[in-house]
C-alpha cells in the first residue's frame, strides 16, 4: 500500500464539501428523502479536516490491506489469470475486454473491478476496524466508461459502509443491488435470494444503469417505505445516472431505499436526475500499445472524484459531492440525515458489476479520514459479532478494542485497560501516526451480570508519545443481557400450628418472574391443595413493577395424616413465555399433626385411717397432652358417682383439677376374709383395701371423644370408724396411668 502525504499536512488546501446549512436542509417525501434549497452549482468550500485513517492508491502492485472478490485486480501488478468469483488478494489482472488499462502499470495502476465484458462483478472489502466516534471523510477516484454497450452503460459502481463489530468478508448482490443490497433474481420465487452485505449500514450508488433506484428483484425487502419507483420492473431503469442511497440492512431484510438525486420522489415517474454532469466518462478506446502512463493521460477525462461525509452522532448527516471534472470543482449534490444508531466503528467496500450491458468500472487514490479531530490516542470498544447465541452465565463474549494514532508521533509501550473484562491482547505495542490497530480479549459472563441485566464496563488505552505518557478517553459499552425465563414460587401456610386432624389450614403462594420476558398464564399447582386462586395471571419481566403476585388456597387436615403424624405438600408455579411454558423450582412444607392425647393423675386428699362410714375425698388431675383442644372434659370414676372438673376445656398442654368424694361402706370391709393381726399376735381389728378405678375423657374439634388410660388408688379401710389425724399421710397406694 502506498502511503502519501495528505495535502492537509503539506499545507495544501484541498476543495471539500462545505457544511452549507441550506443544502443540509431535508425533508420527508414520500418513501424517501428530498434535499432542499440545493444549488448543484455551488462548489464545496475548503474545512477543517479530522484524523487521517487511510491512504490507498491503488496505483501499486499489491493492497494488502484489501481482500478481492470476483474479478476485482491491480493493473499495476504484472497480469495474471482470472482469480475466480470468490475472495481473494488483490493481484494482477487477466487480459480485459474493453480500453482497460495496461497491466504491470505500477505506478500508474487502477484497482479495476470490472472490464467490459458480459456478467462480471467485482468488488473490495477493507475488513478493518475504524472508529466512528467522530464521523468519517471518504473521497476516492471513480471511472465508468468503455461500455460494449454504449447506448445503455451499467451497472455502476457502490460505496458501502458496515457496522465494523462483525467480519466483513463478502458484498451484497450484484446486478441492480451494486454489491451491497440482497436480490430475488427476477424475483423468481423459484430462485435463491442472494442477501446483502452483513451488517450494512449505508450503501451510496454511482448508479449508470439506473437499478439501484427501483425495488424489484426484493430491494428494500421487509421494508415499510418503499422506492418511488415500487417494486415492479422497469425499461429504462428508472434511476439512471444518479447518486441512490440506502440504508441498513442484514441478510434479506432491509436495505431499505433513503434517498436519490432527483426532484420526484413521488411514485409517479419519470425521475430525473438532477445530477449537474455525468457520472460515466467518454472514453470508448485507447491508443494502440498504449503504456500505463499514456493510457492514465488517456483514462483522465473519464474520472470523477467522489466525496462522502458522515458528520458525527448524535445528529448524524450523509453528504455526497461529485468533481465532473469539468473544471468547476465539487458539487454537493445529496444531503439527508443517516440511519440511526451510528455504529461505533466501520469497514467498507466498493463493488461494481455489468450484465447484458456493460461498462468498466476502476477505482484510485481512496483517503480516508475521521469528519472531525479524534484524541491523540483514541479508542472504540465494542462486542464482536456475531454473538455465540444468548448470553447466559458461563457464556464467553469477545470484545474488540479499535486503537488509533491520530498525532504526529509514534506511541509505544501500548496497552488497553480493562478491569472488568481483564488481560487484552493487541498485535503490536507501537502505532506508527495514523494507524489503527484492533486489540482484542473475552469476557466470561457471570450470574451476577446476568442478575444485573448487563454487562456494563469502561477501558482506556495507554501509550507514551516521545516520553510522555498518553492516554485515550474511556471508552464504555453496556452489553444487555436477557434473562432466560423463569420464575419462583415461595409457599407459607397462613394458619397457624399445632395442627390436627379435620383442621383447616391456608396457604399463600408468593410468585416472582425471575426472567427477562413477561410471562402469561401463570398458575401455581399443589399436590395437596386445590383449587389455587391467583391475583394475577400475567407477570411483567423481572425487576419491574408487576413482576409477581400472590396466590391462596386451603387444604383440610385428614386421619392419614394425623396417623402419619405430618403432611408434606409441594408446589410449582407455571406460566408461559413466548410459547413455551416455564416451571419453576419445586418448594416444600411439612406441617406436624397431632392426636388428641388426655392423661389423668388421681390423689386421695382425706388422710388414714380410713373406717366404714367415713368420707374419703379424692382430686383428680387431668391433662391434654395432644395437639388439639378438647371440650366437655370429665373424669369417670367406679366409685364416685358425682366428679366435677373446675375446667371443662382444655388447650393443648393445659391441666385441669377435678374433685370427688366417696363413704366407705360395710361391703367394703366384709369384703375381707378375715381381720388383721394385733402385735401380740393375736386377732385384732379387721382391714381390708379399697381400690377404685377413674378415667378421663374429652372431645375433640371433631367431635370424637377422647378416652385417656384409666388411673387407680387405694386405701385401707378398718372395721371402725376413726377421728382422722389431720396431718397423718394417707394409708393409700395410687396407681397412675397415661392415655
Amino acid at each position: 500500500m502506498k502511503r502519501r502525504l495528505h495535502p492537509w499536512h503539506s499545507g495544501e488546501a484541498r476543495a471539500r464539501t462545505a457544511r452549507l446549512a441550506a443544502a443540509a436542509l431535508t425533508v420527508a417525501v414520500g418513501a424517501g428523502v428530498m434535499p432542499l434549497a440545493f444549488d448543484s452549482s455551488v462548489q464545496a468550500q475548503p474545512r477543517a479536516v479530522g484524523s487521517p485513517l487511510l491512504d490507498e492508491t491503488f496505483t501499486q502492485a499489491t493492497a494488502s490491506e484489501f481482500t478481492g472478490v470476483g474479478s476485482a485486480c491491480l493493473t499495476g501488478a504484472p497480469a495474471a489469470a482470472a482469480p475466480g468469483p470468490g475472495d481473494h488478494p488483490l493481484g494482477g489482472c487477466p487480459e480485459g475486454v474493453g480500453p482497460v488499462p495496461p497491466p504491470d502499470g505500477a505506478p500508474h495502476g487502477y484497482l479495476r473491478l470490472t472490464d467490459a465484458s458480459n456478467d462480471q462483478s467485482g468488488a473490495v472489502l477493507y475488513n478493518h476496524a475504524l472508529p466512528a466516534n467522530q464521523g468519517l471523510d471518504v473521497t476516492f477516484d471513480q471511472w465508468q466508461y468503455g461500455s460494449t454497450t454504449p447506448a445503455t452503460p451499467a451497472d455502476g459502481i457502490s460505496f458501502f459502509l458496515v457496522n465494523g463489530d462483525g467480519a466483513l468478508t463478502h458484498p451484497g448482490a450484484f446486478g441492480g443491488s451494486l454489491g451491497y443490497a440482497q436480490k430475488l433474481p427476477d424475483d423468481d420465487p423459484a430462485a435463491t435470494f442472494l442477501p446483502g452485505v452483513d451488517r450494512g449500514y449505508l450503501g451510496v450508488g454511482l448508479d449508470v444503469l439506473g437499478n439501484y433506484f427501483g425495488d424489484w428483484e426484493h430491494r428494500g425487502n421487509g421494508c415499510a417505505d418503499r422506492s418511488p419507483a415500487g417494486t415492479q420492473f422497469r425499461v429504462p431503469a428508472p434511476g439512471a445516472n444518479m447518486v441512490t442511497v440506502r440504508g441498513p440492512g442484514d441478510g434479506t431484510e432491509g436495505y431499505c431505499f433513503l434517498t436519490a438525486t432527483t426532484n420526484n420522489l413521488t411514485t409517479t415517474g419519470p425521475w430525473p436526475t438532477t445530477l449537474p454532469g455525468n457520472l460515466q466518462g467518454t472514453l470508448t478506446a485507447l491508443p494502440p500499445g498504449a503504456t500505463p502512463a499514456q493510457a492514465e493521460t488517456a483514462l483522465e477525462p473519464s474520472r470523477r472524484r467522489v466525496h462522502v461525509q458522515l458528520t458525527p452522532a448524535p445528529s448524524p448527516v450523509l453528504n455526497v459531492s461529485v468533481d465532473f471534472n469539468d473544471g468547476t470543482g465539487f458539487h454537493q449534490v445529496l444531503s439527508t440525515p443517516a440511519p440511526q444508531p451510528v455504529p461505533t466503528t466501520y469497514k467498507f467496500g466498493f463493488a461494481a458489476s455489468t450484465g447484458l450491458f456493460t461498462d468498466v468500472h476502476l477505482i484510485r487514490n481512496v483517503l480516508v479520514s475521521t469528519d472531525q479531530p479524534l484524541p491523540a490516542l483514541n479508542l472504540v470498544k465494542q462486542v464482536r459479532q456475531p454473538l455465540p447465541g444468548d448470553l447466559v452465565a458461563g457464556s464467553r463474549v469477545p470484545y474488540d478494542f479499535v486503537v488509533t494514532n491520530s498525532g504526529g508521533a509514534d506511541i509505544t509501550g501500548l496497552t488497553v485497560d480493562d478491569p472488568k473484562i481483564g488481560p487484552v491482547s493487541c498485535p503490536t505495542t507501537t502505532l506508527a501516526p495514523g494507524q489503527t490497530i484492533t486489540c482484542t480479549a473475552t469476557y466470561t459472563v457471570t450470574a451476577a451480570d446476568v442478575t444485573h441485566g448487563s454487562i456494563d464496563n469502561t477501558a482506556i488505552a495507554r501509550g507514551t508519545s516521545n516520553g510522555t505518557p498518553v492516554d485515550s478517553p474511556p471508552s464504555s459499552q453496556s452489553v444487555p443481557l436477557e434473562r432466560p425465563a423463569g420464575l419462583v414460587v415461595e409457599k407459607k401456610a397462613q394458619t397457624p400450628g399445632p395442627y390436627s386432624v379435620g383442621q383447616t389450614v391456608t396457604f399463600t403462594y408468593d410468585v416472582r418472574n425471575t426472567g427477562g420476558t413477561e410471562l402469561t398464564d401463570v398458575a401455581v399447582h399443589d399436590d395437596h391443595v386445590s383449587p389455587i386462586t391467583c391475583a394475577a395471571t400475567t407477570l411483567a419481566p423481572a425487576e419491574s413493577p408487576g413482576d409477581e403476585t400472590t396466590c391462596s388456597g386451603t387444604y383440610t387436615i385428614t386421619a392419614e395424616d394425623g396417623t402419619a403424624g405430618s403432611v408434606t405438600n409441594t408446589a410449582t408455579a407455571t406460566g408461559t413465555s413466548d410459547g413455551t411454558t416455564v416451571t419453576s423450582p419445586e418448594t416444600q412444607q411439612t406441617l406436624p399433626v397431632g392426636t388428641p392425647h388426655i392423661t389423668l393423675k388421681k390423689h386421695v386428699v382425706t388422710p388414714a385411717p380410713y373406717g366404714v362410714g367415713d368420707e374419703v375425698e379424692y382430686s383428680y388431675t387431668v391433662t391434654n397432652t395432644g395437639s388439639t383442644a378438647l371440650h366437655d372434659v370429665l373424669v369417670s370414676d367406679d366409685r364416685v358417682y358425682d366428679v366435677t372438673c373446675d375446667a371443662t376445656t382444655l388447650a393443648p398442654g393445659a391441666t385441669t383439677t377435678c374433685h370427688g368424694t366417696y363413704t366407705i361402706a360395710q361391703a367394703d370391709l366384709d369384703r375381707c376374709e378375715k381381720p388383721g393381726k394385733t402385735k401380740g399376735g393375736g386377732e385384732g381389728e379387721k382391714t381390708c383395701p379399697v381400690t377404685n378405678v377413674a378415667v378421663a375423657a374429652g372431645t375433640d374439634p371433631q367431635g370424637n371423644q377422647i378416652v385417656g388410660l384409666p388411673a387407680e388408688v387405694t386405701i385401707e379401710v378398718g372395721s371402725t370408724p376413726h377421728h382422722k389425724p389431720p396431718h397423718k399421710p394417707p394409708n393409700h397406694k395410687v396407681v397412675d396411668r397415661k392415655a
